[in-house]
């Protein structure tokens, strides 16, 4: 059986399946939150893979019908790991925290 992208990584992984359970208006903040992190940790966006990938793709899995969603978890699919593991930890903490509070 192939795994998914982010099945590779368990901290990846993790944070997918805890975005995937949120409600919707909460999965938008999160994509947006990957997308700040990604920045911050010095990822450089290649846009022409969101485009590429959006145009070639027929949106059939849960994220594709968020564009946040889809942007946030294509950029970190490209993201090296080292850049994958710090995103993740750190939206997961986030995560974490809401449901604390």
């Amino acid at each position: 059986m192939r795994n998914r992208w982010y099945e590779l990584t368990p901290d990846v992984c993790f944070v997918i399946s805890k975005i995937e359970c949120a409600k919707e208006e909460d999965r938008t903040r999160y994509a947006k939150l990957i997308l700040s992190e990604l920045r911050i940790a010095g990822y450089e966006p290649n846009r022409q893979i969101y485009l590429d990938r959006i145009r070639s793709y027929n949106m059939r899995r849960w994220y594709d019908k968020n564009r946040f969603l889809f942007m946030a978890f294509e950029y970190l699919k490209d993201a090296d790991s080292d850049i994958k593991s710090i995103v993740s930890n750190k939206v997961l903490r986030f995560i974490r925290q809401e449901n604390v509070a």
